[in-house]
């Protein structure tokens, strides 16, 4: 395939977020700083950079490193190469600088609220639009000075007071700056500097890239990853092991995007910038062979098409489905590419007894099975992704009621343990707690669904993340009542999550449109 059509390729499968932050970290690397700021597509940076000769079809490292900060690691490959190969080169090939990076992975890691407060604090409500994005704020603190790559003291003042975690970002900049600078004014008064590798006489990578020069280890465009500093900083070059031999281990781990754990020091929150925020699967069982109706499901599913689709997810629905309708409804979406997608959301509404669901045959369906279509080991595009299930259905099987408030209950005895299957990224939010029911009006809608969705569309704005958000669906639902038997209901949040799911903001106001909705 010609480099040109790969490049077009890569842009059809970027966001407006993604050109964001690759523009971002191109700003000390290119000269054209009016030309960048008026880029509007991948196609328009991918142009700008090869007229700047710092990206060319026998080297397209630089592009293969973008793609890995801002964690586009699925396109990787349309330049044959993947985020191990890229990060294993980044220490000898890496043009991005670590004050830039830093600046990315803190605006990776602020939520809506938080931004909000650091205008507040920094008095530029008047000169910062309304919801412009942190990286803009950022770019109008380097232009009028508040910041620069010698002085961040100012933006650490403000996460001290509004995210202070996060000076463990700028702590780890401040001392490799320190640490450089240190052994650069050693070197300029004992001798002559060290002489730089050749790049002939550095292995290659297995990739098509050709670096004409290295670049000196402590200077500005430098760009080994803060995520590949672990424990020991290590020279830059095979040849130049005494350069920074005395730099020992003072710098963390800090893993810029790059999804593989690491304790107390990977991303605070699940990247939200792919070209699609991903699918929600909506699956609503309203009639029974052998079970009561459950009327009102209609409104919940209405309105969780609405929210999620003001949230940017595709929605797929399916009313009425036996349960091997259900599975192969789950296995067709779990065998969809999700390459692009930031996460997914599966919503299922049915009768149901403990730790399993019902399809409209009365026959069951276990929630952990439910969810083994979507583990990494099956779906692997979603690997790394979080994956949220939220389970309407009856936990326990209640006496029957005849009032406007009724339970999804099921008329079966069999008994299964609730299970979450052994694996990572996963938020199931269930309706109840085991053993209990879950409450529906039979027009409102259900308890739990309807203050789901209500407190997305209260919340998010505010830069909440789910869990939280989840938190007070529970105070919520806990507060209502069945008038007939005084019933009360308690969701339960479970998951394996290993950072903050935050949804970011629509940039609308939630407006749904009360027309019928489309199923399938």
């Amino acid at each position: 395939m010609e480099f040109l059509d790969i490049l077009y390729e890569i842009d059809s499968q970027l966001g407006e977020t993604d050109v964001d932050a690759m523009k971002f970290l191109c700003k000390d690397i290119l000269q054209a700083k009016k030309k960048l700021e008026q880029v509007d597509s991948g196609r328009e940076l991918f142009d700008l950079l090869m007229n700047s000769d710092l990206l060319k079809e026998d080297d397209d490292f630089l592009l293969a490193e973008l793609l890995y900060l801002i964690g586009q690691h699925s396109l990787l490959k349309k330049l044959n190469t993947n985020k191990e190969t890229v990060k294993e080169h980044l220490p000898h090939y890496g043009k991005i600088s670590h004050y830039r990076q830093i600046l990315f992975e803190i605006s990776e890691n602020i939520t809506t609220k938080d931004q909000d407060e650091i205008i507040f604090l920094l008095k530029l409500s008047k000169k910062i639009k309304r919801k412009a994005s942190f990286l803009e704020l950022l770019n109008y603190m380097e232009k009028v000075e508040m910041i620069s790559e010698d002085n961040i003291n100012t933006l650490e003042k403000v996460l001290t007071k509004v995210s202070p975690d996060l000076l463990r970002i700028t702590t780890t900049y401040k001392t490799l700056q320190a640490q450089c600078n240190h052994n650069t004014n050693a070197m300029s008064t004992t001798g002559p500097a060290v002489p730089e590798c050749e790049t002939e006489d550095l292995q290659k990578p297995q990739f098509s890239i050709q670096v004409s020069h290295m670049e000196k280890p402590c200077d500005g465009s430098n760009t080994e990853s803060l995520g590949v500093i672990v424990q020991e900083v290590h020279s830059e070059g095979e040849g130049k092991e005494n350069y920074n031999a005395n730099i020992e281990s003072q710098v963390g781990d800090l893993s810029l995007n790059d999804d593989e754990p690491a304790p107390d020091t990977s991303s605070k929150i699940y990247g939200m910038n792919r070209k699609h925020r991903g699918y929600c699967l909506l699956i609503s069982n309203s009639i029974f062979a052998k079970s009561s109706p459950r009327k009102g499901t209609e409104a919940d599913v209405a309105e969780l098409t609405y929210v999620f689709e003001w949230l940017g997810f595709e929605v797929v629905t399916f009313l009425d489905r036996t349960a091997n309708d259900m599975k192969r409804h789950l296995s067709d979406v779990s065998k969809r590419d999700h390459s692009d997608r930031d996460c997914f959301v599966c919503c299922i509404m049915t009768h149901g007894e403990s730790g399993t669901v019902m399809g409209t045959d009365n026959e069951i369906l276990s929630i952990s099975e439910i969810i083994t279509y979507f583990v990494a080991k099956n779906c692997q595009t979603l690997s790394e992704k979080p994956k949220i299930f939220f389970i309407q259905a009856c936990q326990g099987k209640p006496p029957q009621s005849a009032n406007p408030i009724e339970k999804d209950a099921a008329a079966t005895d069999k008994k299964y343990v609730p299970s979450i299957p052994d694996d990572a990224d996963l938020l199931i939010g269930m309706s109840t707690v085991d053993g209990h029911c879950s409450f529906r009006h039979v027009r409102e809608g259900t308890w739990y669904i309807q203050a789901l969705c209500a407190n997305l569309v209260d919340l998010v704005p505010r830069g909440e993340d789910v869990l939280s958000i989840l938190t007070k669906v529970n105070h919520d639902v806990s507060q209502k009542a069945d008038p007939a038997n005084n019933g009360k209901q308690m969701p339960q949040p479970n998951f394996t999550l290993r950072k903050k799911i935050v949804f970011p903001y629509p940039g609308k106001p939630y407006n749904p449109n009360r027309q019928m909705v489309t199923m399938n």
